[in-house]
């Protein structure tokens, strides 16, 4: 089954496919994840059938709830990235029809979405037992991981270290002090000089 990038985007973007969700509480779907997804299984077979496009899902509801999500997609990415899909394939490109699983949960990874390929879809209908086997055990590991995650201590928050304070060295200046001598000088008193009389000769 192939699909022109073009016409798949559009009808993605136009929100032209079939869309299904079943709820399930953790409990029923610990008591077996394919009896659990058999309602999944049933919507993508029929959308299938009837050459639609599909989005079909296993709510296993809690305080963080886990999804199940299988999409018919032509490239690794959800329909909700559908804008996306141009830059890893040219418009008019007829390519495979696939299936996808989606998992979405806060500890499935750091993102919070993983989507694997499952098949194409011609060989998913070749033998739809096996593949949903393969299904129901890549959900369960997914399961298990996210389990896992949960009980993990979160990561301790990374302390800031506080910068570094420039120390600032002063420069102490000694000003020296300038003496300044006073120079005083000397007075030079000028002796005044008697006039010379002149004695008048006897006579």
């Amino acid at each position: 089954m192939e699909i022109n990038t073009k016409a798949f985007q559009d009808a993605i973007m136009d929100g032209n496919y079939t869309t299904f969700n079943q709820d399930v509480t953790p409990e029923t779907a610990a008591k077996g994840l394919d009896a659990a997804l058999a309602p999944v299984f049933a919507a993508v077979d029929d959308a299938i059938a009837a050459g639609k496009l599909i989005q079909a899902q296993l709510t296993i509801t809690s305080a963080e709830p886990t999804i199940i999500r299988l999409e018919t997609g032509i490239v690794n990415l959800p329909f909700a990235d559908a804008k996306k899909i141009i830059n890893f394939l040219e418009p008019e490109e007829q390519v495979p029809l696939k299936l996808y699983l989606i998992v979405i949960a806060d500890h499935v990874n750091a993102s919070g979405l993983r989507i694997d390929e499952v098949a194409t879809l011609d060989q998913y209908t070749a033998n739809p037992a096996a593949q949903q086997a393969a299904i129901v055990a890549a959900g369960m590991q997914k399961l298990d991981e996210i389990a896992e995650n949960q009980l993990r201590p979160a990561p301790a928050p990374v302390e800031k270290k506080p910068a570094a304070r420039k120390t600032t060295t002063k420069k102490t200046t000694t000003k020296r002090k300038t003496t300044t001598r006073k120079t005083t000088a000397k007075k030079t008193t000028t002796r005044k000089r008697k006039p010379a009389v002149k004695k008048e000769a006897n006579a």
